[in-house]
């Protein structure tokens, strides 16, 4: 059945492939199993002091360096149940991390057939005029695919840098998924009904937007800007995360390009602050105001700017990402069958024409299809069974985690000189040669601040959005993000100014201080959500600005009065 743009629309039909509730309820649980199975195995098993370019014959590689935010948070989470349990150590053997290894493989290989089975079943489909409502549908349950495998291949670098063959076909069945969903999302950047309140009745206009073909949305002169930068904005995303992947899979890129290209700038990084360092701190008082005023902020945005590099490497950040990201294509997808439900099947007559044919009530019932695709979630949970309960012989071999994290924490950074170890007794604390890993206090509470911004970032979109799409909350707190995200560095100023400067003190009141800190950055950069008041309200933004100015007068005050009553 061929399509038409323009004029009256035929009602548009239900197709239980795509919308009915068996086939949503397999997308979206098999997603989520996926996504329990990665955070468990982050938590409970990985292991960030190994190389992930390691061969299985050589798994160790003294010279690799562990990412220092994974460390940070396995270490800390890990000891929870050793605290609990007392003095017995608590160990996960070998069969345990196979398991999961091949649980998150056959999930990677799921979330492929399953992303790329609803897209080309769409495509097919959009000759016959598939609407625009059913479009957006696949869209979002293509989305949970694409997602969730892309956190797979990162986790799964070592097993697949020992398989290059099953590296290729995979990375291969991903670029034609990225290049699928990526048209895909072309088309939803005239939708602008995605953007509609929840709460609002539709009309006329809204309701042909529904029901219109979607080829036809392309085609459409008017677009809301905010559904446009959504599309620009998850396109991008799609792209960015997928030659991510590629860059980490394989060593030439992640290590031989990136690694080296990083390694250098953190040299020319470290000598200009050394020059700073001789000026400022040599020869000088650890009271001086040009160490705490000049040289301080300079050794604060370069630690920033390696956390910031981390963080992008690390596997914490692609566990937050999954997870944040699951949240977020549940949210839109529920959000637009929701849409669709009350504005359109509520009221299936508007204005003279009918939304939906009349026998497709039937027809959304538990058909064959719907039963069978919630039977196959069995699928998923039957694999994860038989690779955690077969009997195949394996070696004693039970290794603590904890205590390798412990010890990895320990490891000389490669970027140091190799006297590092020897003098490191007679360096000063903030000296630019030390291993800024160290700093387990600073890095532990950039980590808890940067949990906290996103988390309530993530809750503030999700409430000011009155629509499906969560960007329009961007509208009314894009500045407390902005100011959200660039507290990361006064957060690292001053945890570094009392990690180093108050190490004498006790550890409680250190930590107590790291609280204060972290609580006074969330606030000045959430102080105007927090007051409800609106984006045009000048005072708004003049009482979140004089945060961040009194922020800079406290430190000054500090730096003055520990000149003063310090400790040399």
């Amino acid at each position: 059945m061929s399509y038409k743009c323009s004029g009256p629309q035929p009602p548009m039909s239900v197709d239980p492939d795509i919308t009915g509730q068996g086939v949503i309820a397999n997308y979206v649980a098999t997603a989520g199993i996926a996504v329990l199975l990665i955070t468990i195995h982050f938590f409970v098993v990985y292991q960030p002091a190994l190389d992930p370019f390691r061969k299985a014959d050589y798994p160790l590689n003294q010279s690799y360096r562990p990412n220092p935010i994974d460390t940070t948070i396995l270490r800390t989470m890990r000891r929870i149940p050793k605290r609990l349990m007392g003095a017995r150590k608590v160990r996960v053997n070998s069969q345990v991390e196979k398991g999961f290894t091949e649980c998150i493989l056959a999930m990677s290989d799921l979330q492929i057939v399953t992303g790329l089975s609803i897209l080309i079943s769409g495509y097919t489909q959009l000759p016959q005029g598939l609407s625009s409502f059913h479009w957006m549908v696949i869209v979002d349950l293509a989305w949970f695919s694409s997602l969730t495998h892309l956190a797979c291949l990162t986790l799964l670098r070592n097993h697949l840098y020992n398989h290059s063959i099953q590296r290729i076909w995979r990375l291969f069945c991903m670029a034609a998924l990225v290049i699928l969903l990526t048209v895909a999302l072309s088309f939803t950047g005239g939708y602008d009904w995605t953007s509609l309140s929840i709460s609002s009745i539709i009309n006329k206009d809204a309701a042909l937007s529904v029901i219109r073909p979607a080829m036809c949305q392309t085609s459409s002169g008017t677009r809301s800007t905010v559904t446009y930068y959504a599309m620009v904005f998850s396109i991008l995303l799609m792209i960015f995360g997928f030659v991510a992947r590629i860059v980490k899979s394989h060593k030439t890129m992640s290590v031989g390009i990136w690694g080296k290209a990083r390694a250098e700038l953190g040299m020319q990084a470290r000598r200009l602050l050394s020059i700073a360092f001789t000026w400022c701190c040599l020869g000088s008082s650890r009271k001086s105001l040009k160490r705490m005023l000049f040289y301080r902020p300079l050794l604060t945005t370069f630690f920033a700017a390696r956390l910031f590099l981390d963080a992008w490497s690390s596997m914490f950040l692609e566990v937050s990402w999954l997870v944040a990201g699951f949240v977020w294509g549940t949210i839109r997808l529920f959000g637009v069958l929701r849409i669709v439900q009350r504005h359109v099947r509520g009221n299936n007559t508007l204005s003279g024409f009918s939304m939906l044919q009349d026998s497709d009530e039937r027809e959304a019932g538990w058909g064959f299809g719907q039963v069978v695709a919630l039977v196959l979630l069995l699928a998923p949970l039957i694999t994860i069974i038989k690779y955690f309960t077969h009997d195949d012989e394996q070696p004693e071999i039970a290794t603590s985690y904890s205590d390798r994290i412990d010890a990895s924490s320990h490891v000389e950074s490669p970027s140091m000189s190799p006297n590092t170890s020897a003098c490191a007794t007679s360096r000063r604390p903030d000296d630019p040669d030390n291993n800024l890993d160290d700093h387990v206090q600073t890095i532990g509470a950039v980590i808890l601040y940067f949990m906290l911004i996103c988390l309530l970032i993530l809750t503030l979109l999700c409430f000011a959005s009155s629509t499906t799409n969560i960007l329009d909350g961007l509208k009314s707190f894009y500045v407390p993000i902005v100011i959200a995200w660039v507290g990361i560095w006064g957060v690292v100023l001053f945890s570094l100014t009392i990690e180093l400067d108050l190490s004498h003190m006790p550890l409680w009141f250190q930590m107590l201080l790291h609280m204060v800190n972290i609580i006074f950055f969330i606030f000045s950069a959430f102080f105007a959500p927090l007051r409800g008041l609106s984006q045009e309200d000048c005072l708004t933004w003049v009482g979140t600005y004089s945060f961040l100015l009194s922020s800079a007068v406290l430190y000054i005050l500090c730096a003055v009065f520990f000149r003063i009553h310090g400790t040399s």
